[in-house]
């Protein structure tokens, strides 16, 4: 993989699990949401809750990280066709984010190859204003750790299939016996 190497067919909402905190369906305390993809860009729709406060009147730079990171994740793994992890991501806060804002999160992938994937996400009102992004460093995840997730996955006509977009994994290396 390589910066020129194209992201993974389709196009529609992503697959989701049933314990992640942005888009599980089964966490009681989650956001319960669905993120995108158009072929090139990951997006992701939100309108902050009461619960999503730092102080009284904005929302917590917690959340806008976490849904930065959401489509910033999705974008490395679209990319890598591989699960992959967050190693690092940078946030910027530009303008306050407030109760009853309609918001677009999005990201696509600066660079990848097989060892890293560079990411870049922001969130925007509607109507285009930039009100903070981030940066990010990603890592595919080694084949061993796939099991552990790939069974969190709900299997969803409505979303694109999960084996659309992962090569298959690799096998772990064995040693023959000498």
């Amino acid at each position: 993989m390589n910066s020129s190497h194209p992201p993974a067919s389709g196009h529609g909402t992503l697959p989701w699990t049933r314990s992640c905190f942005v888009c599980g369906i089964d966490n009681p305390h989650g956001l319960h949401l669905r993120s995108h993809f158009d072929g090139q860009v990951v997006t992701l729709r939100y309108r902050p809750r009461p619960a999503d406060l730092g102080y009284r009147h904005i929302i917590h730079g917690g959340i806008t990280g976490t849904l930065l990171d959401e489509v910033m994740t999705w974008s490395a793994i679209l990319a890598a066709h591989r699960m992959c992890v967050a190693a690092e991501f940078t946030t910027r806060l530009k303008k306050p984010i407030s109760l009853g804002m309609d918001l677009l999160f999005r990201a696509h992938v600066r660079r990848a190859n097989s060892k890293l994937i560079l990411t870049t996400g922001e969130v925007l009102t509607l109507s285009g204003e930039l009100l903070g992004g981030a940066d990010g460093k990603y890592l595919p995840m080694p084949p061993g750790q796939f099991a552990l997730c790939q069974e969190d996955f709900v299997d969803d006509p409505s979303a694109i299939p999960l084996s659309s977009i992962l090569s298959t994994p690799q096998a772990e290396p064995t040693h023959a016996p000498s």
